[in-house]
């Protein structure tokens, strides 16, 4: 029996970056919490109703805010916004505070921060807390720009921000999470990277396609895809004339690997 090699330690290392490559698949969620976000905010303001609604929570860094996504009656746009809660309605929900409804006068300096992520100055806004557990972690603003927002419209906003709550705090994992994955692959990966990954894997990459096996497999699709440019017929023939081929070889146990 061959003696077994020791293991390559650049198969070792990018074996460990793919597996941290999971943590793209959180980028993904990530994008659906958003989404879900959207649509709980776009509900919010068909059902109470206003005019604009978001959330801003804390991601990361305490003292900052990131407002993920705004939405309206027709829909909910991503916005990335960031802005210090100091001087707007979140500073005083994170401080305890409970939801309330206010007046805005224009340019209110209350929410100018927030103006950015809005299509106009409301007039009037209802400002909830997002908790999770113990901590509030931001809240969500849901704006009129014409009719009063009262009792009826801030209770209403308290039950949704227990719906949002739920949402939010998956979303904020993933972030987290994937916003150090994205921070650290630079670190790996750069020109000053201390190890010689990225050299590696060019050649890595360049010995694969050198590959016999790699050479049939790449000819051979180029062949099919010839073969299906012809037409839907074409492509189900080669299809069913691979399944044959596939069917026969199966049945030689696995000896016809070398010879194709």
């Amino acid at each position: 029996m061959a003696s077994r090699s020791s293991p390559d330690p650049f198969a070792i290392r990018l074996r460990d970056l793919l597996s941290t490559l999971e943590s793209t698949a959180l980028l993904g969620a990530a994008e659906a919490r958003v989404r879900g976000l959207g649509e709980q905010l776009r509900f919010a303001c068909l059902a109470i109703p206003c005019g604009e609604a978001l959330v801003a929570l804390e991601i990361e860094a305490l003292g900052r805010l990131t407002v993920p996504v705004v939405a309206d009656a027709d829909g909910a746009r991503a916005s990335g916004l960031e802005i210090l809660p100091s001087g707007t309605p979140f500073a005083y929900l994170l401080g305890g505070g409970s939801s309330y409804a206010a007046g805005l006068a224009p340019n209110d300096p209350m929410i100018k921060a927030l103006l950015p992520a809005l299509h106009r100055p409301p007039t009037y806004g209802i400002f909830v807390p997002i908790r999770l557990g113990d901590s509030i972690v931001g809240g969500a603003a849901l704006f009129s720009h014409d009719a009063p927002l009262g009792d009826r419209e801030l209770a209403m906003a308290e039950r949704l921000g227990e719906v949002l709550s739920l949402t939010v705090e998956s979303f904020r994992t993933e972030r987290v999470v994937f916003s150090l994955f994205a921070r650290a692959l630079p670190d790996v990966l750069g020109p000053e990277a201390a190890t010689s990954l990225p050299a590696a894997l060019e050649r890595h990459i360049r010995d694969l396609r050198l590959l016999p096996s790699y050479r049939r497999r790449l000819d051979l699709a180029l062949a099919v895809g010839r073969v299906a440019d012809h037409g839907d017929a074409e492509a189900a023939l080669a299809a069913s004339i691979l399944d044959r081929v596939e069917a026969y070889a199966r049945g030689l146990g696995g000896r016809g690997e070398g010879s194709l």
